[in-house]
């Protein structure tokens, strides 16, 4: 099946195809010899996530340093996107060699081009090819998690409604923002990957959600590569949070992920399930002291 996808593109394409890793998921391949370069990324049609993708890449035209959308095509079962192929390394790379001076100026980097470039696109009543937030829609679809424990699931819709009246307005998100899904070339500039997850909703549910991932992976950085995300955010935007505001846009983002789960392998649902406990006691406020 990839076999002849492979065969396919390197015929009309004239290339020689690679497999990529680092920042992309799915069977992602570099078309070498193409000019422009390009990359190629094959999916099942079942998945809808990258018909999303696509919908956002389109709404983008290229803009905010990600990836336009080429070709959309259909092959043994399987949907091929070809786009621009894009300079770096992967941003997480420069956080795992201990970079930490580096890996500062990134974050507050991510957080201009997020404010600048992605949030500055308010939602119109138009989806544009892009899914809706499910955030009035979650409570009752959590409720059906069976591998989530009811005092969890309890305590997470008493802080999502507490914060239902204050939901920012919704705007163009990525949906999984953060370093694992960042390019970074030499001079520190960033092209955006893999808006699988992008939607219309609340903006800071992205801010969250790179916020939460580095508390849970760099505990030790965390504050300072937050502050400085969170910096560069607010220096393009006149955005306010607090803290519990934070805390219910983390828990939105796990609960999706929770609900991706329900035929994941056991480990992996309790994997999961213990960051929504995490999460739920993790303290939000020192965030907000860095505004």
């Amino acid at each position: 099946m990839i076999a002849n996808i492979i065969c396919d593109l390197e015929t009309r394409y004239h290339c020689r195809l690679e497999r990529l890793t680092g920042g992309y998921t799915n069977f992602t391949y570099l078309m070498a010899g193409t000019d422009p370069p390009l990359v190629a990324k094959v999916t099942n049609l079942s998945n809808e996530d990258t018909v999303n993708e696509v919908g956002a890449m389109k709404l983008l035209r290229g803009g905010c340093n990600t990836p336009a959308v080429h070709e959309v095509s259909e092959l043994d079962r399987m949907r091929i996107i070809v786009m621009d192929g894009m300079q770096g390394v992967n941003a997480q790379s420069i956080l795992d060699a201990g970079d930490w001076a580096r890996a500062e100026q990134i974050y507050r980097s991510m957080g201009m081009l997020l404010a600048s470039q992605i949030h500055s696109r308010p939602y119109i009543q138009q989806g544009q090819g892009v899914r809706l937030s499910n955030r009035y829609a979650l409570n009752p679809m959590i409720r059906k998690l069976e591998f989530v424990p009811d005092s969890l699931v309890t305590h997470s819709i008493r802080i999502l409604s507490a914060e239902d009246g204050r939901e920012q307005p919704w705007v163009l998100t990525h949906g999984d923002y953060g370093v694992h899904n960042l390019l970074c070339e030499a001079d520190d500039s960033l092209h955006v990957l893999d808006w699988e997850w992008a939607e219309w909703g609340s903006p800071l549910n992205d801010v969250a959600w790179v916020c939460w991932f580095t508390k849970l992976h760099y505990p030790g950085q965390a504050r300072m590569l937050n502050a400085a995300f969170i910096r560069g955010y607010l220096s393009n935007t006149p955005q306010t949070f607090s803290p519990l505001q934070l805390k219910a846009a983390s828990i939105y983002k796990v609960c999706n992920v929770l609900r991706r789960l329900q035929i994941a392998p056991k480990e992996v649902q309790l994997e999961w399930v213990r960051r929504l406990e995490w999460t739920l006691s993790e303290d939000f406020s020192d965030l907000c002291g860095m505004m």
